[in-house]
This record gives C-alpha cells, sequence and structure tokens, in this order.
C-alpha cells in the first residue's frame, strides 16, 4: 500500500512539474518572418532624398520567403539614438513616422533596374519645405510578407536634405543629429 502511494505521490509530482512551463505572454515561434532589408543607403539628389535598399528573399529561418505583401519606409525626423543598429518595432514606431506603405502592385515601379529579381528598389523622399523643415534626417524600411508578418527594422541611415557632400548612407549615431 506504502509503495503504490510513493508511486502516486512521484506521478503526480512529475506530472505537476511537467505542466509548469515558462511564464509569461505567448509568443510565436521565431524565424517566420522575413529577414531585414539589405544595404539601405540614403543620399541627397537635388532637393530630394533617394533610398535603396534590397528586399530580403529568406525568412529568418532561412527557409524561402513566399512573397512580399508591402514594403514601409519610416523617417525619423530627429536624432533614433541607434548607433547604427536596428532598433526594436515598438521603438521605431513611437519615434518615427510612417512615410510610405508601398504595396506589391507597385514594386515595380520602385525596382532600381527593371525587371530586377534581386529586389534592389529605390524611393525617393521629398521632405517639406520651409523653417520647420527638419535639417537632418534618418529612415528605417521593413518588409511585410503575404502573411502579414513584418521583418525587422533595418539600421537607420542619415541624410541631411539640401547639403552638398553629405554622407552616403551613413548609420545614424548615437549621440548624435542624423
Amino acid at each position: 500500500m506504502a509503495r503504490r502511494y510513493a508511486t502516486f505521490v512521484l506521478g503526480l509530482g512529475l506530472a505537476a512539474g511537467l505542466a509548469c512551463g515558462r511564464k509569461g505572454p505567448l509568443e510565436l515561434p521565431r524565424g517566420r518572418e522575413p529577414m531585414a532589408v539589405e544595404a539601405l543607403a540614403a543620399f541627397e539628389r537635388g532637393e530630394t532624398i533617394v533610398l535603396e535598399w534590397t528586399n530580403p528573399s529568406k525568412a529568418v529561418s532561412g527557409h524561402t520567403l513566399g512573397g512580399l505583401e508591402a514594403v514601409e519606409v519610416w523617417v525619423f525626423e530627429r536624432s533614433p539614438a541607434a548607433g547604427g543598429r536596428a532598433l526594436p518595432a515598438a521603438e521605431v514606431e513611437k519615434l518615427a513616422r510612417l512615410v510610405r506603405r508601398i504595396p506589391k502592385e507597385e514594386f515595380g515601379q520602385h525596382l532600381k533596374t527593371p525587371g530586377d529579381a534581386a529586389g534592389r528598389m529605390t524611393f525617393v523622399y521629398s521632405p517639406s519645405a520651409g523653417a520647420a523643415a527638419p535639417k537632418n534626417l534618418a529612415f528605417t524600411v521593413r518588409v511585410i510578407d503575404a502573411k502579414g508578418r513584418a521583418s525587422e527594422f533595418s539600421p537607420p541611415v542619415a541624410a541631411a536634405p539640401g547639403r552638398e557632400n553629405a554622407s552616403v548612407g551613413r548609420p545614424a549615431e548615437k549621440g548624435t543629429r542624423p
């Protein structure tokens, strides 16, 4: 009898131990969202800023990406203080504003070279004119796949509208204005 009771208590303890998992909110497994865009660069062309980047072709897990639904271009009108690294989505959404969401139907208009299978895209940004216009800007880009999963944001790149000889695609550094 004592042996059955001990086995029961041990089995109950083992079942309770296995039932306990990591505490916290449920999270989707990582790896299904698209990789971040690559080689984001910004440079001035007259009064506009031209952004160039390469869309990902793989998911974080390494599997081939099914297709992209949209590309989002965000602008920081104040320094993102990122130090050349990508910022979390919540921080970007708080500090920056969405300039343009490019749907897949318009990808052809933004390809650097028509018919480019590598997905090298461009976007022309025209900053607002006037005394209140920001002197320095930083940009970041993310992609959304066909299932609505968003990539990480790319590391911000800085550009100064209307300033000659500005760096091409220099990373926005911590503590400096982009």
